[in-house]
C-alpha cells in the first residue's frame, strides 16, 4: 500500500469511529439521566477495571498498552460529559469541597489550588490533565511528589469556582480522585 492509500483506510476508519462515538456518548447521556434520578455515581472503579481487563485480555501485547490507554481515555471523556449533564451533582461537589476547606464561592478569586492524590501504578493524572484542557481550564502551576506509592499533587488552576468549566472539572477530580480538596482561592 501506498501513504495515500493508507491515508485513505485510515480516513475510512476515523468516519466509523466517528459514528460509533456519537453512539455511545448517547448512551453516556442516557446513563446521566438514569443516575440524575438514582443518586448513582458515575464514576465506579472496580467496574471500569473488570470491563478494561475484558476489552484487553485478548489483544496483541505489541498494542495492548494502546489499547487501554485509549479506553480509560474515552470512559473519561464520557464521564466528564456525564458529569456536565448533572448539575446537582456538581453543585453538590463544589460545595462541599468549599466547605470542607472553609471557603465560599463568593470569595473573589481568579486561581483555585488544589490538592488530591492518585495512584502511582495506574496514575489517572494524565486523564485529569487532559480533563483540565477539555473544560477550557488552565493549570497554571503543578507539583508533583510520589511518595508511599501514591502521586501528591498540587494543582493552581486558572479560574473562578463558579465557571462551568472550572465546575466540572472540580466535580470530576473530586470524585474520582483520592483525598481532594481546594486548598485556597486567590
Amino acid at each position: 500500500m501506498t501513504l495515500d492509500e493508507i491515508r485513505a483506510e485510515i480516513d475510512k476508519i476515523d468516519s466509523k469511529m466517528k459514528e460509533l462515538f456519537i453512539k455511545r456518548m448517547e448512551c453516556a447521556r442516557h446513563v446521566a439521566e438514569v443516575k440524575a434520578a438514582t443518586g448513582g455515581d458515575v464514576y465506579v472503579p472496580e467496574r471500569e477495571q473488570v470491563i478494561l481487563e475484558r476489552r484487553s485480555s485478548d489483544m496483541d501485547m505489541q498494542i495492548r498498552g494502546e489499547y487501554t490507554a485509549f479506553q480509560r481515555h474515552l470512559m473519561s471523556v464520557c464521564r466528564r460529559y456525564e458529569y456536565g449533564l448533572l448539575d446537582m451533582m456538581q453543585e453538590q461537589a463544589v460545595s462541599e469541597a468549599l466547605e470542607r476547606s472553609g471557603f465560599t464561592a463568593d470569595t473573589e478569586h481568579s486561581r483555585v489550588e488544589i490538592e488530591f492524590c492518585c495512584d502511582y501504578a495506574g496514575s489517572t493524572l494524565n486523564l485529569f490533565i487532559n480533563m483540565a484542557d477539555l473544560n477550557q481550564v488552565g493549570i497554571l502551576e503543578l507539583k508533583l511528589r510520589v511518595q508511599d506509592g501514591r502521586q501528591e499533587v498540587v494543582m493552581t488552576l486558572e479560574g473562578n469556582v463558579k465557571d462551568p468549566g472550572m465546575k466540572r472539572l472540580l466535580c470530576q477530580i473530586g470524585k474520582e480522585a483520592e483525598a481532594f480538596r481546594i486548598v485556597g482561592l486567590y
